[in-house]
């Protein structure tokens, strides 16, 4: 038996020992998630025991905050009611609030990506309205009326979003490299805003990337001065300082890469006021620029994240896009702000939001409702780890190891 805890450890520790911060260099940057980790990661069961969300029908995400709070972004709802409803877990799913009528006026919005960050909840439309804000979690909450929704001001449409600092930081989609036909879009891969203005230099691209390169998540802790970036289409997350210079770059595993298709070079106008305010002039200049498609099935890569101030949960299928997704396998990745993966556990099904519960190992998943690809119903269940006396000494030992 001790012979298989080490077989079965050595590529935890060095994938995991290859992340600890070290000065930076093209070597020690670089690190790999290999796949006899994501094999012998421990297995998470649902509890079968828990009933409290079988009575949510419309639900689209659902995030947990805390053990007490759910937080449900609704689907399918007429114009003018509201897309948010929080309830409590400790009191009966007793109903507490609802927020944001869905349209598109002042302080509305048409849809939203909802992320928990520390005791606060981001709530961002990034496709519709550009409009976002932040509700706090803590009791007694703010009554609904007396919210108001900010303007980001942001460019690039369905992009990641996160509060940094004094202002927003996004997803930039034209940050892209593919040495297979040629593509080295070598721009920054993060764009800070600050009251709704564009404030990261960026060069021209040739290569306009953003049709197979928009979707990851961010988060932010101040605390260990980390931005952790996580693609949603490619094997990739990576840390950055909060002077937004990358510290490391972790890579995984996948069946292979999306297919693309890189069209003609044509003319585009490029049209900018000189100093980016309503009465200035506008700039025009002509560039030659080439638009990049998919050819293919996509990759889904990270299907979701979450962060707390020890830890980021990671949800990995690497695995590209089939009629039969919904039974996709998943791997939860929890790794430090450092990039150290600390535990690996593995899902037999296909995870829409991740929340981590208070319980060490345990976690809510928005999961879909039925296995049929016609089916776009979500539930939410929680899972724990399975009991296994050799993958807890295993993670015993990789824990001694690195303290």
């Amino acid at each position: 038996m001790r012979t298989i805890l080490k077989t079965m450890a050595a590529p935890i520790l060095l994938a995991a020992a290859s992340c600890v911060g070290q000065p930076v260099s093209n070597e020690a940057m670089n690190s790999v998630i290999d796949q006899s980790v994501l094999d012998s990661a421990t297995v998470l069961v649902v509890d079968s025991t828990d009933h409290r969300f079988e009575h949510l029908p419309d639900a689209n995400g659902m995030l947990v905050y805390k053990d007490s709070l759910l937080i449900v972004s609704r689907s399918f709802h007429a114009f003018g009611e509201p897309i948010l409803s929080l309830y409590d877990l400790s009191n009966s799913m007793r109903h507490l609030g609802d927020y944001i009528p869905r349209g598109f006026d002042i302080d509305e919005m048409e849809a939203c990506v909802i992320q928990i960050i520390g005791d606060e909840l981001f709530v961002n439309d990034c496709y519709y309205t550009k409009r976002y804000c932040t509700i706090n979690l803590r009791k007694p909450l703010l009554p609904a009326d007396r919210l108001h929704l900010s303007h980001s001001g942001v460019e690039e449409r369905g992009v990641a979003t996160v509060p940094f600092q004094d202002g927003l930081l996004v997803e930039n989609p034209q940050c892209y490299s593919n040495d297979e036909v040629g593509i080295h879009n070598d721009v920054p891969r993060l764009l800070f805003y600050r009251q709704g203005r564009y404030l990261t230099p960026q060069e021209h691209v040739t290569y306009q990337v953003a049709d197979i390169n928009t979707g990851a998540d961010l988060h932010y802790n101040a605390a260990h001065h980390r931005v952790c970036f996580v693609s949603h289409l490619q094997p990739l997350v990576e840390f950055y300082d909060d002077s937004l210079q990358l510290v490391r770059r972790l890579t995984l595993p996948s069946d292979g890469a999306a297919k693309i298709h890189v069209g003609a070079a044509r003319t585009t106008m490029h049209q900018q006021r000189a100093r980016r305010d309503r009465a200035s002039a506008i700039n025009a200049t002509f560039e030659k620029t080439q638009r990049v498609v998919g050819a293919g099935s996509q990759l889904h890569a990270f299907l979701c994240s979450a962060a707390d101030d020890e830890y980021i949960y990671l949800v990995y299928c690497g695995k590209l896009f089939g009629f039969d997704f919904h039974t996709y396998p998943t791997y939860v990745l929890v790794l430090n702000w450092n990039g150290m993966l600390m535990e690996a556990y593995q899902f037999n099904r296909w995870v829409q939001e991740i929340s981590p519960s208070m319980e060490r190992g345990n976690f809510y998943l928005t999961v879909y409702a039925d296995d049929t690809s016609d089916s776009a119903g979500m539930k939410l269940v929680k899972v724990s780890p399975q009991q296994s006396e050799q993958i807890d000494s295993l993670m015993n030992d990789y824990r001694d190891s690195i303290k």
